[in-house]
């Protein structure tokens, strides 16, 4: 069975997850993953499924979010072609949020592109870049 792709843009993070939940619960669908985007804090909502599912939870997911006031935008592809969205229609199954040395300190060398603190690079720091610096968990120790 061909899989069907619907976007789902709604304002803020949390309206995410919350029309994420209502949509998995809503219908048999494959949730491809949440992406932020530029401006505004909004974010989208893709997922995969058959045709009258990822139908279903759109219109799910667009509701909660327009009762909520976040709603942006929606949309159903119905069986993409071959080749016009390669990457989003597989998911990734069993990828780690962080890699294994995630325990261990980081280096002026070492890749730190799954890092979300652009300020003191700890992986365990939940501020996110462009928040506020004093979400960091090392706000108050610049410099030692």
């Amino acid at each position: 069975m061909k899989q069907s792709l619907g976007l789902l843009e709604v304002s803020g993070l949390a309206l995410a997850i919350n029309c994420a939940d209502a949509m998995a619960k809503a219908a048999s669908i494959t949730l491809l993953g949440l992406e932020k985007t530029n401006g505004s804090g909004w974010t989208v909502i893709k997922i995969a499924g058959d045709v009258a599912s990822v139908q279903s939870a759109i219109i799910t997911g667009a509701s909660f979010a327009e009762a909520h006031d976040g709603l942006v935008a929606q949309k159903v592809i119905a069986r993409p072609a071959d080749g016009i969205i390669p990457d989003v229609m597989q998911p990734q199954a069993n990828v780690p949020l962080l890699p294994e040395a995630a325990h261990a300190p980081v280096t002026a060398t070492d890749d730190v592109s799954w890092v979300t603190c652009n300020l003191c690079l700890d992986p365990a720091c939940p501020r996110q870049k462009g928040e506020p610096r004093s979400l960091c968990i090392h706000s108050g120790q610049r410099g030692e």
